[in-house]
């Protein structure tokens, strides 16, 4: 197991992906930091504008960037880990030197949730530093020790690992590397939201919390948001740690009983 761990980074680190992804995803965080942090109670009047920051769920808020647009790198990241397998054609002679199938899933499953849980580090630390930095220079308290951020830093961290790992199980549903890509950044962006409003309409709110993406502000924010109940923030963490090792189940499921080519 130790050499396919090995041979899994190994795949990982050697491209820039990664890195690209890892890139991408400080810049967008710390694009939404800032405009947060400077917006925040500019417009008291306005019904959807965020609270001043004097507000701890207005700070949590500014902290919990990477939970609400961050993940998408992870997501992507995930599904990449195992399309690229089939879009080079290299799953064949993995497969040839490892036959057991389940083993390579699994060592694919703790590689995507080490680079998932390594890159919401960063993104959390960029959240965190430029946020308390915007937040203090506005004349706020920070609040990095209280009122609840601690706890949403370290999930949000593991929350980022755990949407790598359910890219990792979507890609293995599609495999093809576009599709997948496109797809798993649709459902989790547009269909997520779509269907949660529709479940509201209709007075099912309750299921709503239950949808990754409601599931992901709950460990942000619990409780409401713009109107929306979620879940209470443990709640909020396991219902996305389900989402995410079900669809790396379903999808090893349906890659060891499939043909490779």
């Amino acid at each position: 197991m130790n050499g396919l761990l090995r041979s899994e980074t190994r795949k990982l680190t050697t491209t820039r992906l990664w890195l690209g992804l890892l890139a991408g995803g400080v810049a967008l965080v710390a694009l939404y930091v800032l405009v947060i942090a400077f917006t925040a109670g500019n417009d008291a009047r306005a019904r959807d504008v965020l609270p001043a920051l004097s507000s701890p769920a207005a700070v949590r808020t500014v902290y919990g960037v990477p939970a609400e647009v961050g993940y998408l790198m992870p997501l992507i990241l995930g599904v990449t880990i195992i399309c690229t397998e089939y879009r080079h054609r290299t799953i064949t002679p993995t497969l040839l030197a490892t036959p057991r199938r389940a083993r390579v899933l699994l060592a694919k499953v703790v590689v995507a949730a080490g680079a998932g849980f390594l890159m919401g580090v960063v993104l959390t630390f960029v959240a965190a530093a430029l946020g308390a930095a915007a937040i203090a220079a506005r004349g706020y308290p920070v609040l990095l020790t209280s009122d609840g951020v601690p706890r949403l830093l370290g999930l949000m961290t593991v929350a980022l690992g755990v949407w790598c790992v359910f890219g990792l199980g979507f890609g293995a549903l599609l495999r093809n590397q576009v599709a997948a890509v496109v797809s798993a950044i649709a459902l989790v962006t547009i269909v997520d939201g779509l269907l949660a409003l529709l479940l509201r309409w209709i007075h099912l709110g309750t299921v709503a919390q239950y949808l990754p993406g409601s599931a992901s502000r709950a460990i942000i924010n619990p409780a409401t948001t713009r109107g929306a109940e979620l879940l209470p923030w443990w709640g909020g963490a396991l219902v996305l740690l389900a989402w995410g090792l079900g669809t790396a189940a379903v999808g090893s499921f349906v890659t060891l009983r499939r043909d490779v080519t």
